[in-house]
């Protein structure tokens, strides 16, 4: 099954509406979505690259978090993509809200201290950002995410 399909049997009538128009966007924007047949491999879990750079996550229905129906955590990314000034105020605030602190899973070692947009968090986990069940407005600044990432990709390449 690919993802779309996932999404539809999965998620209800408006997650589905904001779940497919990010994987349209993915898409679009050259990314290739692979579902993880590896440690994830019992779950429906998928790794989001782009030029075979991890961009994203996504999961849907993850039978350990019962809560989401499904999740969204960026790649790791570098304070020099995060800067104040390259994003709109309100895409700030929807950033900051979903700022991944480190939650004791193991992944992130404790988390470090991380400038994002101008403001300084602590903590910030290995996954930069964590979006479960995002909105409409949380879909805006995922994004622009993707785009930061890309940008940040694309840049590793000429150096």
């Amino acid at each position: 099954m690919k993802i779309e399909d996932y999404i539809i049997q999965e998620l209800t009538i408006n997650e589905q509406e904001i779940a497919l128009g990010f994987v349209t966007y993915l898409q679009v924007n050259e990314m290739d979505l692979i579902k993880d047949n590896g440690y994830w491999k019992n779950k429906i879990y998928y790794l989001v690259k782009y030029k075979n750079e991890c961009v994203c996550f996504i999961a849907i229905k993850d039978p350990d978090e019962i809560d989401n129906h499904w999740t969204v955590w960026s790649a790791d990314m570098e304070t020099d993509f995060l800067g104040e000034s390259i994003i709109e105020q309100e895409l700030k605030e929807t950033a900051w809200k979903h700022v991944d602190l480190c939650g004791a899973c193991g992944s992130c070692e404790g988390g470090r201290r991380k400038s994002i947009f101008g403001k300084t968090f602590e903590k910030v986990c290995g996954c930069t950002f964590r979006f479960d069940n995002p909105d409409s407005q949380d879909l805006l600044f995922m994004k622009k995410m993707v785009e930061l990432r890309k940008k940040e990709i694309q840049y590793k390449e000429t150096i």
